[in-house]
């Protein structure tokens, strides 16, 4: 069941309207200033893609301009950066807040 969109020529006002099929007869009269020049016009609509579409869609050189920029990068914003800075509790030199408290 449709929702159609038509827009006044005198107003210039747009409004959607819910029609049962396409051969339903079209609204009379605006809702905003009364006249009866309304036009039928193209509603806007959306496309969702998939994530694969998206990927697939890329700019080629996508992945190597996000390499580029990783390499011009500060050290300290690589994840592995910080991961590699870890240690295990039992080697750390000060003790700290337990993460789970019970």
């Amino acid at each position: 069941m449709p929702i159609y969109e038509y827009r006044c020529q005198d107003c210039d006002n747009t409004d959607s309207f819910f029609l049962r099929s396409y051969g339903s007869p079209a609204p009379s009269n605006c809702r905003h200033c009364g006249s009866e020049g309304l036009n039928r016009i193209i509603s806007a609509f959306t496309y969702v893609k998939s994530e694969a579409t998206k990927r697939a869609e890329l700019d080629p050189k996508y992945h190597k301009m996000v390499d580029q920029a990783l390499t011009k990068a500060p050290r300290d914003t690589d994840p592995d950066y910080h991961m590699r800075k870890m240690v295990p509790f039992s080697k750390a030199k000060s003790a700290g807040e337990p993460y789970f408290k019970e």
